[in-house]
């Protein structure tokens, strides 16, 4: 069963990834009438989200993102098949990379780098297109899938650009070796942490709101740069990748700075496009016990 589940997505998703652009969002406009109108796929996670992140909104500016949020979700499943076949060229077209030489100068201290971000714009693009780039070996965390067929295929495409792929539970491991080279190690900081995460509490979107402390915790064990990365949507299907140093040296500020700073990179880019984050994810699972 999970090889027939696989074929029937293949041979569906990759004559899907050949057509032009243009033709795709042709199919993510239709995919957004039958997942919004039809299936109203988590409507309700998605409208308590944005309740409770914009008290101050009424109801038809709180409809009005909900409606272009599910618009860009449809694209970003597009256009994640369309990573299936794209060029580098193509990518590198749609995905450019703002300020490029800043990040190579960074190589020049010869230290490694955390690169931190979350679920914003199409991220998967971002992650394949900094990837690229030779100044650091790229990491990025994922969770293994279940089924053998469909984690062979994403984990050869994911990696076909030179991104290196670890599995999350792994990242201990990685971080206590002894580096042969200069990496920079991609973490998603708007995950829900498990109930036995080690977090931090901080106000995010109007509500109490825990986040993972991995990317200060590693950075302060192998003196990491820590910067943080984010794609700017321009138009559909182009986007502009650029990057913010949070730290340089890790050791010398407060506990949580880090991760508050991180927090709040996140939270200032949905509030300038709301739309643009994904509201469909259970992100306040966790709730703060109260004392």
């Amino acid at each position: 069963m999970q090889f027939i589940g696989f074929y029937l997505f293949y041979i569906f998703a990759i004559p899907l990834s050949l057509l032009p652009m243009p033709v795709l969002y042709g199919f993510s406009n239709g995919l957004y009438f039958i997942i919004y109108h039809i299936l109203g796929y988590r409507k309700k996670v998605v409208r308590a989200n944005l309740k409770n992140s914009f008290p101050e909104k009424n109801e038809n500016e709180l409809l009005k993102i909900e409606k272009l949020y599910y618009k860009n979700l449809c694209d970003w499943v597009i256009e994640t098949i369309k990573l299936f076949s794209v060029s580098k060229v193509e990518l590198q077209k749609r995905m450019k990379f703002i300020n490029e030489e800043a990040w190579n100068e960074l190589s020049k201290s010869n230290r490694q780098i955390i690169v931190v971000g979350g679920h914003y714009n199409n991220f998967e693009w971002a992650a394949q297109r900094i990837s690229m780039n030779k100044s650091f070996q790229v990491v990025g965390l994922y969770t293994p899938l279940s089924n053998p067929y469909f984690e062979k295929f994403i984990f050869k495409n994911r990696t076909r650009f030179g991104l290196e792929m670890i599995a999350a539970k792994d990242v201990g491991q990685f971080m206590n070796k002894q580096f042969d080279k200069l990496y920079a190690v991609g973490f998603v900081a708007d995950q829900s942490p498990r109930k036995d995460s080690k977090v931090y509490w901080t106000t995010f979107l109007n509500q109490q709101t825990a986040v993972f402390t991995g990317v200060e915790r590693y950075a302060q064990q192998i003196n990491a740069q820590v910067v943080f990365m984010y794609p700017e949507k321009i138009k559909r299907g182009y986007y502009e990748m650029k990057f913010k140093l949070i730290c340089d040296e890790p050791n010398k500020v407060l506990p949580f700075v880090i991760t508050e700073t991180q927090t709040k990179y996140l939270e200032n880019l949905i509030l300038q496009s709301p739309e643009s984050w994904m509201w469909s994810h259970k992100r306040w699972k966790l709730k703060r016990e109260k004392n």
